[in-house]
């Protein structure tokens, strides 16, 4: 019997993120967001379930261009409802970009009081983080309650973190170290060198 693979595709994923975002732009925005990009792209430089770019990021041709909702790719297991909390908190984000509301500050990490407001606004309830202020968010019970109503299922596919690789020098070189006056040389393969201030043979020193 021959099995048949299931396809893996990002489309799938990117097309119900956008109809996602389509629903919740009607439900919670009164249709005023903007069409951003959909992405789901690794988390390479910070710790977040989402981000939405402060500038348009997506041209196309001699249009304004785009800005960038993203999914972190490391998050998408994450359960339905939680995976829904990030894209409607990235468009809370893209609400007040697009009325010129300052809603973060120190690189857009610290959540101020204005995005609190607004959020609260759109179907999400806030709470503060001493570090990234008031960027804590969770489904309020009647957004909660429409998200059910969709009677959807989550991603199960997610991109897994890399392990970090060990440094050159623990890993590609040698330590070796004179026993008298402790001269320290490297070599990337075993080798036999005598200190020529000692006359000793250097010995490599095992961690």
């Amino acid at each position: 019997m021959v099995k048949i693979m299931s396809r893996i595709s990002l489309q799938e994923i990117i097309e119900k993120l956008e109809s996602l975002f389509s629903k919740f732009n009607i439900k919670l925005f009164n249709n005023q967001l903007e069409k951003p990009v959909i992405a789901v792209s690794p988390n390479t430089n910070r710790d977040a379930y989402g981000w939405c770019t402060s500038w348009k990021a997506w041209k196309d041709g001699e249009s304004e261009g785009y800005y960038e909702i993203n999914i972190s790719a490391e998050y998408l297991n994450r359960p339905f409802e939680e995976i829904c909390e990030t894209l409607i908190h990235e468009m809370v984000h893209l609400l007040n970009l697009q009325n010129k509301i300052k809603d973060t500050s120190r690189s857009g990490m610290y959540h101020n009081k204005r995005f609190k407001q607004i959020a609260e606004q759109h179907g999400l309830l806030v709470d503060k983080d001493t570090k990234y202020g008031w960027c804590i968010t969770r489904l309020a019970d009647g957004t909660l309650k429409y998200v059910k109503s969709l009677n959807e299922q989550g991603f199960k596919i997610y991109r897994s973190r890399a392990a970090k690789s060990k440094t050159s020098s623990s890993s590609s070189s040698k330590k070796y170290v004179c026993p008298q006056c402790r001269t320290i040389i490297r070599a990337t393969k075993e080798v036999k060198v005598v200190c020529g201030n000692c006359d000793i043979e250097f010995k490599e020193e095992i961690k």
